[in-house]
């Protein structure tokens, strides 16, 4: 835009003139007074400083404008300004992605580590209320105490799988899954749980939905978004999911996904809608919209970190007052089923007196699993960290008959062990203690004679279903 001496409008090119009008109006022969929230005198005074002015659009539009001066020392314009114009949204909006991606990396190695402890802890809280329940002359009032005891702890342990879903430090289970069936399921699930004034349809478009997904974590998002979007119509309204296949020529609705076919799942509401200064914080964990003690501020979040482990992305649309739509899209079917299916008896398996090296650097964890392995019917050996494993092992090798070891501790971690006692006995069989995923480390430690793992907290009947299994190999 070239203005003269004065700041009447003498030129304005194309790219000027197709700037939204919320913006700037420039016609020439007229004064300009402003350009976006800035006043023309603001903007020729940064010509001085040598600064850029930066303006955007009101909502909803989204444009950002960079503005640059030049100040007319010659010429039949001297006295004038060249304003230089801008759009740099896109800059922006990158620039506030790798931001955001940052912030979430942060805070999710953040409480991944906080997760890792309580995890822990959690499991002496659970394990020794357990043990205690298996007490046959406990008054009745002691055995309803303890149920409260492990029943709280479970939920405490749902928390953090919540924090370790959105950090990605869970272990996803993926197997073949048709997302048809899955959505049908989930409909009827819904329509038993939410309100009867909350009308749920869905809407399926045909095609082929087979993903490779984790049945438990994906559940765990339908619900989370169904939770949130009951809260956000507190009188009813409607609940739509829709499936619908990208073919690869689709423009991408997510600025990071690349070309190709997707799978996409729309969750919509009629609810009050999400504000736009919200919209960006939505995924962080402990951000919540609601009043004190009606929520966490993990669903969210836990959704996001399920999104990213199946390789999917999410996106959030919604305007106060008509509603919101998360819109998650996902990678056809295309590799075949990565962990086994693990057993399910009700039974509780008792041991036969074998030996068991029960390697852990957390006292209280060393206690309580030593003490669950031995009411099991197990003798154990116990070792604080990896070193002195493998020499309580090179003395009584032949004794034992499982090795059971956490993965993360101090002079030698559970890797590095299972990767000793294989070289010095190739039949070995251990099961790692984890609450991390193992990723593309699980084929490896596998040929090292990892046989199963263990997820923390522990509870009993997984503890002897597991070992019981894997004495059977």
């Amino acid at each position: 835009i070239l203005l003269d001496s004065e700041k009447r409008v003498v030129l304005v090119n194309e790219a000027a003139k197709s700037l939204s009008p919320s913006l700037v109006q420039a016609t020439v022969g007229s004064k300009l007074h402003q350009i976006g929230a800035y006043s023309l005198d603001e903007i020729l005074e940064s010509a001085r400083t040598g600064t850029l002015v930066t303006v955007s659009a009101e909502p909803p539009l989204q444009q950002i404008l960079e503005i640059g001066v030049n100040a007319l020392v010659s010429g039949p314009e001297a006295g004038g300004w060249t304003l230089i114009l801008r759009d740099v949204t896109d800059e922006r909006n990158i620039q506030k992605r790798v931001q955001q991606q940052e912030r979430m990396a942060a805070v999710g190695q953040l409480a991944a580590g906080i997760a890792h402890d309580f995890n822990n802890i959690l499991t002496s809280i659970i394990g020794f209320a357990e043990l205690l329940l298996l007490t046959d002359e406990l008054p009745q009032q002691a055995k309803e105490d303890l149920e409260r005891i492990t029943k709280q702890g479970h939920r405490g342990a749902y928390l953090v799988r919540q924090i370790l879903d959105f950090s990605r430090q869970t272990i996803a289970a993926k197997h073949p899954l048709d997302l048809v069936p899955f959505a049908k399921e989930m409909v009827k699930l819904l329509e038993r749980t939410l309100p009867e004034d909350i009308h749920i349809s869905l809407e399926i478009e045909p095609g082929d939905y087979t993903i490779t997904g984790d049945l438990t974590q994906l559940q765990q998002t339908l619900t989370n978004l169904a939770v949130n979007a009951r809260d956000a119509m507190p009188d009813g309204g409607d609940l739509i999911f829709r499936l619908h296949q990208l073919s690869p020529d689709a423009a991408s609705p997510h600025p990071e996904m690349p070309p190709g076919n997707w799978i996409a799942l729309h969750i919509s509401d009629t609810g009050h809608g999400i504000p736009p200064t919200m919209q960006e914080q939505i995924f962080e964990p402990f951000f919540t919209t609601k009043e004190v003690g009606k929520g966490t501020g993990l669903g969210l979040a836990q959704v996001y970190g399920i999104i990213k482990q199946h390789d999917a992305f999410i996106n959030v649309d919604s305007q106060p007052g008509t509603g919101t739509t998360f819109s998650i899209y996902l990678p056809p079917y295309g590799a075949a089923p990565t962990a086994e299916n693990r057993l399910d008896s009700e039974d509780i398996p008792r041991g036969q007196q074998q030996v068991i090296l029960l390697v852990e650097d957390n006292a209280s964890v060393l206690d309580i699993t030593t003490a669950m392995l031995r009411h099991l019917n197990y003798n154990v050996l116990t070792a604080s960290n990896g070193a002195e494993a493998l020499d309580i092992y090179n003395h009584h090798q032949h004794e034992i008959s499982l090795v059971l070891t956490d993965m993360t501790m101090p002079k030698m971690g559970g890797a590095e062990l299972m990767t000793a006692l294989h070289r010095q006995n190739p039949a070995v069989k251990v099961v790692a203690l984890t609450g991390y995923p193992l990723h593309d480390e699980a084929k490896e430690l596998i040929a090292q004679g990892m046989v199963d793992w263990l997820q923390k907290p522990l509870n009993l009947k997984l503890l002897a279903q597991t070992v019981s299994q894997s004495l059977k190999l």
